[in-house]
């Protein structure tokens, strides 16, 4: 590609399987129409300069010395291997601009959403195409796998495929929404993504073996941890079943949200009192029910609401301290375009 182009990629909300994607198990996950943009113009030397309209400069790579790319960032590991691979890019090089919707270091893969939109950008410009499978696969490897990680592989699928599905070991499953708006709202709180990963996920592995075994022998914070964790695969693998066949019932399914998010709350410890707070007002307004999105730790949660309650639950989650709060759709998967 030598003409300016745009390469997108959305942001995502989990609803049910939150923390245990890393523990091998599936979950359901929406893309959503807050979109992270790259905005590439050419330039006559073959560098890449990279700026935010959120944070200013953000990177600049030289692109005739792929081994000398700093990889402290995943789009560097990701830039540097594709390089190396398709054998340098000398012809050209590219002013990217990055514009984001999605609420930055808040749980809803706004550094998924980059990456994502980057390396499709870049198979585009090296190879001339991309297939949505191989930017799964990069992105996963580049993120988690070589930058050491502690997540799984959602957030790479969601913002990758776009839509609704269930993703798992097997191909994406696609869902039917359920009834209702989804409303996000951003706390404004900062968290600690791959520390809490990281916690629950060395905390829990030792305990998987023992998921369905009737009565292990545990001491009681185990028992709580498993039990907890049993909670949210079993409200997973109950929605995802109900979601693949219908349109599933909005208070119904509000009401397993909250179940989904006390399980978050009370055995991993992934909540604060403003994402409280913000729940409650959005469920006093009007809302079905809601959770975290994310790690935990502050960042983002969300509501399912019906059409008429979805101004005063905006309003409420903002009164109990959320920095912005938006009503949120389903949307496409990552694309470059002309």
């Amino acid at each position: 590609m030598k003409e300016p182009f745009v390469s997108s990629a959305p942001g995502r909300l989990c609803l049910f399987g939150e923390h245990q994607d890393y523990l091998g198990l599936p979950v359901i996950a929406m893309a959503m129409n807050r979109r992270c943009a790259l905005h590439f113009s050419p330039r006559p030397e073959p560098r890449v300069v990279c700026v935010s309209e959120a944070m200013g400069p953000v990177a600049e790579f030289d692109l005739t010395q792929p081994a000398e790319i700093a990889v402290d960032n995943p789009i560097g590991m990701a830039l540097k291997s594709m390089l190396q691979e398709f054998g340098g890019y000398r012809e050209m090089g590219w002013h990217v601009s990055i514009e984001s919707e999605v609420p930055i270091r808040a749980g809803c893969s706004s550094s998924t959403a980059l990456l994502t939109a980057w390396t499709a950008a870049w198979l585009k410009i090296l190879n001339g195409r991309f297939d949505v499978g191989d930017v799964v696969k990069r992105c996963h490897k580049y993120e988690v796998l070589d930058y050491h990680g502690a997540g799984g592989n959602m957030d790479q699928f969601a913002c990758a495929h776009g839509g609704i599905h269930r993703f798992g070991e097997a191909l994406p499953e696609p869902l039917n929404l359920p009834q209702g708006t989804f409303v996000l709202g951003d706390s404004g709180q900062p968290k600690d993504t791959q520390g809490h990963l990281r916690r629950c996920k060395d905390a829990r592995i030792p305990l998987m073996p023992l998921i369905d075994v009737p009565d292990p022998v545990l001491g009681s914070d185990e028992r709580l941890l498993l039990d907890g964790t049993r909670i949210n695969r079993d409200l997973e693998a109950h929605w995802s079943s109900v979601m693949a066949k219908q349109t599933a019932n909005g208070p119904e399914i509000g009401r397993g949200l909250n179940r989904h998010h006390a399980a978050l709350r009370d055995t991993l410890g992934l909540s604060t009192p403003r994402i409280e707070a913000m729940l409650s007002g959005a469920i006093e307004a009007g809302a079905w029910g809601g959770k975290i999105n994310g790690s935990g730790g502050g960042g983002c949660a969300f509501v399912l609401a019906q059409q008429s309650a979805i101004e005063p639950v905006r309003k409420a989650m903002k009164q109990a301290g959320a920095i912005g709060a938006w009503a949120v759709k389903m949307d496409k998967g990552v694309t470059c375009e002309v």
